[in-house]
């Protein structure tokens, strides 16, 4: 009983697609206000995504354009108020830009920085792509 190589790779890819549900769900942001600061804590959400916490608080100051510093917590705190919900945003195009794979759609990926460009490497497909740089 022989399967020809195309009948596998459609055997397979119909079985992925009716697989059960997302397994890629990133914990939940705490995200809290003091005063006229936004304290975000990612430490949680970096772990599970596999970034390291100053490469998301870097995009995050970016993002929402506000000063902020990063503690040896994970906890990030912005200068100005900014809600969860616009956090929460921030943060799932964060997940599209650095973590998706461009080339397969998994989240298993690796970042690398080689001089001063980050690459990002599927652990998938083995796909590696540049990532554009945050100021």
């Amino acid at each position: 009983m022989e399967e020809n190589y195309d009948d596998l790779v459609s055997k397979i890819l119909k079985e992925r697609k009716t697989g059960s549900g997302n397994r890629f769900e990133p914990p939940d942001i705490d995200v809290f206000q003091v005063g006229q600061k936004t304290v975000v804590n990612v430490e949680k959400f970096a772990k599970y995504i596999n970034r390291p916490v100053v490469h998301i608080s870097k995009f995050l100051m970016h993002e929402l354009t506000a000063p902020g510093q990063v503690d040896e917590t994970g906890k990030i705190t912005l200068g100005g108020r900014f809600s969860k919900r616009v956090v929460m945003e921030k943060m799932d195009h964060y997940v599209k830009e650095y973590v998706i794979c461009k080339q397969c759609g998994s989240p298993d990926t690796q970042m690398r920085k080689v001089d001063k460009n980050f690459f990002i490497k599927c652990l998938g497909c083995g796909a590696e792509y540049p990532v554009g740089r945050l100021k």
